[in-house]
């Protein structure tokens, strides 16, 4: 395992994350990009620009770097309102884990660095939640994607809502207590 530093990046990164390869392989021809090339898609492209504008819902993204560059990157935010089907208990904060993107060189290792990745967004999520004991934890996971599913199941999260054919993302709970 590498050693990593994380930190907030800003545009002077850029170039380090227009480099950012977190999906694996290309899709074929005529077949839309996976849930992998979108988040590969939005950290070289979106993440800088909408945590910038996020202000209000205090959208925050980092990275760890190691030696060959960025190695992991997530971005969370406070949501503006919740879904619907989505119940919190009482007194409890709530934030999104919007993306979290591993590089292609961490991936197929048995999930160990990716689980070190979701633990610093847990506790980056504390954080930025300092006048509330418990946050409720958001994620979307598209129904496919068995290597993110697995890893929230690693931490405790729970699927609340299932993907279907017709709405491919699930929803991902967990509720961190400090």
């Amino acid at each position: 395992m590498s050693t990593v530093t994380w930190r907030v990046p800003d545009k002077l990164d850029r170039r380090k994350l227009q480099a950012f390869t977190c999906a694996l392989g290309v899709p074929p021809k005529g077949r839309p990009p996976s849930w992998e090339h979108e988040v590969q898609a939005y950290f070289r492209t979106q993440a800088l620009a909408d945590t910038g504008a996020s202000r209000r819902w205090d959208q925050r993204f980092r990275i760890a770097e190691d030696a060959w560059g960025i190695a992991a990157a997530y971005t969370h935010a406070r949501p503006a309102s919740h879904h619907p089907d989505l119940r919190l208990p009482p007194g409890t904060a709530c934030r999104y884990l919007l993306m979290l993107g591993i590089a292609a060189r961490y991936r197929k290792q048995g999930g160990k660095f990716a689980d070190e990745v979701l633990l610093d967004a847990l506790y980056d999520v504390l954080e930025r939640e300092p006048n509330h004991e418990s946050v409720a934890v958001f994620a979307r996971v598209d129904r496919h994607n068995i290597p993110s599913q697995k890893m929230l199941g690693r931490v405790g999260f729970r699927q609340v809502i299932a993907g279907t054919p017709e709405r491919r993302l699930g929803w991902w709970l967990l509720t961190v207590d400090r």
